[in-house]
């Protein structure tokens, strides 16, 4: 069972690569216009065109990576925690975080130089913040809300482990009230009375994600019982996979019309929720089937945070490498997505690669854990 979790780890790992070479799409799309067509930017005349709905339901189908990413990380804390102790030790948690904080750091404090000497400057207190809250890359957020579940992993394990439904029921509650408050902040709205609770919506904060690590770590201890009860009714998840999915799709292009915007950041809602856990329990319950090249996803599996921290560097400088040297890419997103996703799956695995074979391999886990 360990190694199905991998294949879902892989599977998160290519989902979020996807997902966020999507972003450069809209970015060419609508930012980048005047690379290819004599316009003023943004603009927004390729709304409703093919390439955009393209762009939509591939963002869509692979907005399950982060969900399964943090509910394998719950699953492998079960794994950990031994059978004679009440709960995970602290050593074992510690030392998770950090194999996670040191080549979080390392990545970090690189794209940072790379941003000096681009012209960016930072306070020391704004140095600070980027690097805590995980602002130096927009997907590594991803760390510090990691570490926080992490923390807080000691006092969930023997609720998991003793009481799983109070945890699932709990958890699913607190998740469920975040994302309904979620959505006047995504049409923009201001309400005074939701001030106190925008800091538990924050992406990076952990109660945004807690059911999927409760989750995940009740699924460690409870798998089977947990399949054995849901055996019966297995069949109704792919359907509603779908039905979720396509929802997802008319739920967010009805938020853009009744925002009265443009445009609005990609944040995930609660259709976007149900359709992960659809996944998630799809993939968990139809354990017979094996997904092609299962060994390949084992092994992203291995690597996934190695190339979690590197993808995102890469996409965005192959995007700007294309920006400047062959701008003329960036109407097609046929030709353009396919770049820079081989990019992305290519150049940090390459990366990994040579550090392995060369003398650099001792510093292999500080660099990508």
């Amino acid at each position: 069972m360990v190694r199905r979790f991998l294949i879902l780890n892989g599977l998160a790992v290519i989902s979020v690569i996807l997902y966020h070479a999507t972003g450069w799409g809209y970015t060419a799309m609508f930012w980048w216009t005047d690379r290819y067509l004599p316009v003023n930017v943004p603009n927004f005349d390729q709304m409703g065109s093919l390439s955009y709905y393209g762009l939509r339901l591939i963002e869509q189908l692979f907005i399950y990576g982060i969900p399964a990413f943090i509910f394998v990380s719950g699953f492998f804390i079960a794994v950990a925690t031994r059978r004679d102790r009440k709960t995970i030790d602290w050593q074992i948690v510690f030392s998770r975080i950090k194999n996670l904080v040191i080549p979080f750091l390392i990545w970090s404090v690189l794209i940072l130089a790379v941003n000096w000497l681009q012209g960016e400057r930072y306070s020391p207190v704004e140095l600070l913040t980027t690097i805590i809250l995980g602002r130096t890359a927009p997907p590594y957020y991803y760390v510090p809300l990691l570490i926080q579940l992490l923390l807080i992993s000691p006092f969930l394990v023997p609720i998991a482990r003793s009481r799983p439904m109070l945890l699932m029921v709990a958890t699913g509650a607190v998740t469920i009230f975040l994302l309904i408050l979620r959505y006047p902040l995504i049409l923009g709205k201001t309400i005074p009375a939701l001030g106190p609770f925008s800091l538990l919506n924050r992406s990076w904060f952990f109660t945004t994600y807690l059911f999927w690590f409760s989750f995940g770590i009740v699924a460690g201890f409870h798998l089977q019982n947990l399949k054995l009860k849901l055996n019966p009714v297995r069949n109704l998840f792919p359907v509603l996979l779908v039905i979720f999915f396509f929802l997802g799709v008319v739920e967010w292009e009805y938020l853009l019309r009744l925002s009265g915007q443009d445009w609005i950041g990609p944040r995930e809602t609660l259709i976007d929720q149900l359709y992960s856990g659809a996944f998630i329990l799809s993939f968990l319950l139809f354990e017979k089937f094996t997904p092609p090249f299962a060994a390949q996803l084992t092994d992203l599996g291995s690597k996934s945070f190695g190339i979690y921290l590197t993808h995102s560097p890469v996409l965005e400088y192959s995007a700007r490498f294309i920006y400047h040297i062959l701008p003329a890419i960036l109407a097609y997103q046929a030709i353009f997505q396919p770049v820079i996703i081989v990019l992305g799956f290519g150049v940090p695995l390459a990366v990994m690669a040579i550090f392995n074979r060369t003398p650099a391999r001792v510093f292999y886990k500080y660099v990508f854990g």
